[in-house]
């Protein structure tokens, strides 16, 4: 007697209908759970390998932040930040410093009185460099020059950083750029008679000027005009009164601005600019009469341009 299951329909040997569906159905379960488990590590390993190359790139960046902390940071930093630091404007006619409406403030010196001993004058001179940094601090400041200090030597030297000085003959002071340093020779300030407070004053008021225009970039252009000069001995002598002009110029606004106040009396500064305060003349710093000129523009002056020698005529710093 034949069954279902025994139909001829099949091979004697097959499993029944019923196994061969659930065959199947095991089948296709273990194909969609490979299917699955292979799309997992497929996930498992894009991100895998996604994470590695963000690591890397963050490496890369963090090295790259690393080697230049410096341009990251000036590309960062505000103008303000950036231009805390002045720099020295190599211009002489065309200085800053020296451009309409740069003005003076006005200054108190409390000095001690003058003496002709080194440790009285060194004294004198100590009290007074302040107040010539109060005058000109703010006008260097105005013009964003940077502020740069200076030192007194009262040694009668043989030599400086910037050479042998002068002949005494020659000056009472000098000023020598490389070292930033005013040298006023104590034997050079005891001759005649000792130590003149007017004198003094506006010696290193005058040195003092050199050293401004040191701060302020003129000196620089001025060595720098001089070199180029290549030994033509008539502009190095016209840059040579430029400079020196200038630096009385300087001084007379000093003293315009500091007097009848403190120390020094409004009276005392009446002699500069006239004949009997000047020199004889100078190839090097100017005529007696151009002497007193530059003197007297400083001590009328509201402004700095009335010192900018080096745009006047050649008659004026003869």
């Amino acid at each position: 007697m034949s069954t279902p299951d025994d139909s001829g329909e099949r091979p004697s040997w097959a499993p029944p209908a019923e196994d061969h569906r659930e065959q199947r159905s095991t089948v296709w379960l273990t194909v969609v759970l490979f299917a699955v488990f292979m799309a997992v590590m497929l996930v498992v390993a894009v991100l895998v390998v996604g994470g590695v190359k963000d690591s890397k790139a963050g490496a890369v960046q963090t090295r790259q932040q690393t080697v230049q902390p410096t341009s990251a940071s000036a590309s960062s930093a505000p103008p303000a930040t950036r231009q805390e630091v002045p720099v020295r404007k190599l211009e002489t006619a065309a200085n800053p410093l020296v451009a309409p409406g740069v003005a003076m403030p006005k200054v108190t010196c409390e000095l001690p009185k003058l003496r002709g001993t080194q440790e009285q004058l060194d004294a004198f001179y100590l009290a007074l460099i302040p107040c010539l940094e109060r005058a000109w601090h703010p006008v260097l400041t105005q013009v964003g020059e940077p502020r740069i200090p200076v030192a007194v030597n009262l040694h009668d030297v043989s030599n400086t950083a910037c050479g042998p000085p002068p002949p005494a003959a020659e000056a009472m002071g000098f000023y020598c750029s490389d070292d930033k340093t005013i040298f006023v020779p104590l034997p050079r300030q005891l001759a005649d008679g000792g130590p003149d407070l007017l004198n003094q004053l506006f010696l290193l008021a005058h040195e003092y000027g050199h050293h401004v225009q040191e701060q302020s970039g003129i000196l620089r252009k001025h060595d720098t005009l001089y070199r180029e000069a290549d030994g033509d001995q008539s502009k190095i002598l016209d840059l040579s009164r430029r400079l020196e002009l200038q630096a009385d110029c300087f001084s007379s606004l000093f003293l315009a601005n500091a007097a009848g106040r403190g120390s020094i009396g409004a009276g005392l500064i009446r002699p500069v600019g006239q004949a009997d305060f000047q020199v004889p003349d100078s190839k090097t710093h100017g005529s007696a009469r151009n002497a007193a000129l530059w003197q007297k523009r400083g001590l009328k002056a509201k402004d700095t341009s009335a010192c900018n020698t080096f745009a006047a005529p050649a008659a004026e710093v003869s």
